[in-house]
């Protein structure tokens, strides 16, 4: 614990550290000094990150900061670091804060003002993204996909109606799901699934929804995965149709979206005006025939 003048403690630092997706050599010399020398370490899960810590002999204490007890430990880590401590945190793989519990301590830090910084490194998405080939300048990464069967409906839609390449993370077991409702929404549209990335068994398997869900039907899939879809021919080709457009605008307003914001996202993703967005939305609140 620092102090200036022995006297006022001196806040200490926060880092945030990314690790290897899957082979062991993708580490940064940074990161290893950093680790090596933090006061503690904060991971998701000990096994997971013991492998690495023990491979570079490591022997920071560590602190485990999950979801289950992300509000608790988040103050803890926080207070320590304010009394001067040096704390490190990783995830299971690549970049903490990406779609894991890691964000809401970044949020935590911002709001009290605690100094951190970011130890770059591997990535998932960037990673998947340039190994499906599928190069553009212009992506979105959208994580997981939601849980809640229409809000992912209308994440799909989202999806369908941008020309951009989109990064999504899935777990195996929900995968040929995820492909199913793809099959629907995208029809189409080339997908990569990339799986194992970096590890000894890496795949990469492009195609359709269809085509890519027959694959994995007689194949189970494991291990961590993203899926890239590639990008639209052009904005113009990718807007939803107006059977699309329905979907779309029952999801936004069942979610409780105002209906004018509604009719307008609807326009703007769609071949439909947004007069024919705004009279779709009065049928389907029952105010005008036909």
């Amino acid at each position: 614990m620092s102090e200036r003048n022995g006297k006022h403690k001196v806040p200490g630092m926060f880092y945030l550290c990314a690790t290897p997706i899957g082979n062991l050599k993708d580490i940064t010399l940074r990161a290893l000094e950093c680790m090596k020398t933090a006061d503690y370490i904060a991971v998701e899960n000990v096994n997971r990150s013991r492998k690495l810590l023990s491979h570079y002999e490591i022997k920071t204490p560590l602190m485990v900061f999950r979801e289950s007890n992300r509000d608790k430990k988040g103050k803890e880590i926080l207070s320590r670091i304010q009394e001067g401590a040096t704390i490190v945190l990783i995830t299971d793989a690549g970049l903490p804060a990406i779609s894991d519990p890691g964000f809401s301590l970044v949020e935590m830090a911002v709001e009290e003002g605690i100094p951190f910084t970011v130890l770059p490194g591997p990535s998932a998405a960037l990673t998947a993204l340039l190994r499906s080939g599928y190069v553009s300048s212009r992506f979105v990464f959208w994580g997981f996909l939601s849980r809640k069967k229409k809000e992912r409906r209308d994440e799909l839609l989202s999806i369908a109606g941008d020309d951009r390449v989109a990064v999504i993370y899935e777990a195996p077991h929900r995968l040929l799901q995820t492909l199913q409702e793809m099959e629907a929404i995208l029809g189409e549209r080339s997908i990569a699934v990339c799986r194992e990335l970096t590890k000894r068994f890496e795949e990469v398997l492009k195609g359709t929804p269809g085509e890519l869900r027959s694959a994995f039907q007689e194949k189970a899939p494991r291990g961590e995965i993203t899926l890239v879809v590639s990008p639209g021919v052009n904005a113009k080709d990718s807007l939803l149709q107006e059977d699309q457009a329905l979907m779309h605008l029952q999801n936004l307003l069942a979610r409780g979206i105002p209906p004018g914001e509604a009719v307008r996202r609807t326009a703007r993703n769609s071949v439909l005006k947004r007069s024919e967005a705004y009279d779709m939305m009065l049928r389907l609140q029952g105010k005008k025939q036909g």
